[in-house]
């Protein structure tokens, strides 16, 4: 067990302790700039149910299944940067901040904070982590290319970075079906229990 727990902590250092501190901090600057480009749009420019739209802050029609096909594409464009130089997991972390600050930004518009959490907290805990392990995962391959295009490196990949990557990228995938399942069993009803009914459209 201890030696288990030694080879974890081992496979952590190298693939996690850079770069998801690396991958956060894009993350959390591209939300932040999603939030600041959404506080600038009227909530009242939005469509509504009475003008025939879908209420933008709780979808009824999301399912396990819908959600987390949506977030296994995520994940997949994260590990683009493999074979990108990184340039695709950047991208793919900067549009879901992006994405995720601008619908906060609108949200806080029309609910209160506290139903913006729910909505948000619950799934959110659990997604954004393995997001942020697969984005890792993509950064590291881009760092060893471009050492190995350096010369710096003998082989481009070895089995065992393949074999640990494969091991991050199960976990990261379990969660994010997990994170699915909570999101649509638990997140829309835990939400709309504290906004007192009134997000069921």
């Amino acid at each position: 067990m201890h030696d288990r727990l030694a080879a974890a902590a081992t496979v952590c250092r190298r693939w996690l302790a850079l770069y998801v501190p690396v991958a956060a901090l894009v993350f959390g600057a591209s939300t932040l700039a999603g939030f600041l480009l959404g506080s600038a749009i009227p909530i009242e420019s939005l469509p509504t149910p009475e003008a025939g739209g879908s209420n933008p802050f709780f979808p009824d029609r999301l399912t396990t299944v819908s959600i987390a096909v949506n977030n296994l594409r995520a994940m997949l464009v994260m590990l683009l940067g493999a074979v990108s130089i990184g340039i695709v997991t950047v991208f793919g972390l900067v549009l879901n901040g992006l994405l995720i600050g601008v619908v906060v930004a609108l949200a806080v518009q029309e609910l209160s904070p506290v139903v913006v959490l729910a909505l948000l907290v619950p799934h959110g805990v659990i997604e954004i982590p393995a997001l942020l392990v697969v984005a890792a995962v993509g950064l590291r391959f881009a760092r060893l290319t471009v050492r190995y295009l350096r010369g710096l490196e003998e082989e481009l990949v070895t089995r065992r970075d393949l074999r640990e990557a494969g091991w991050l990228v199960a976990v990261a995938a379990v969660l994010i079906l997990v994170a699915a399942y909570v999101e649509a069993t638990v997140t829309l009803e835990l939400a709309d229990r504290v906004a007192g009914g009134e997000l069921t459209v």
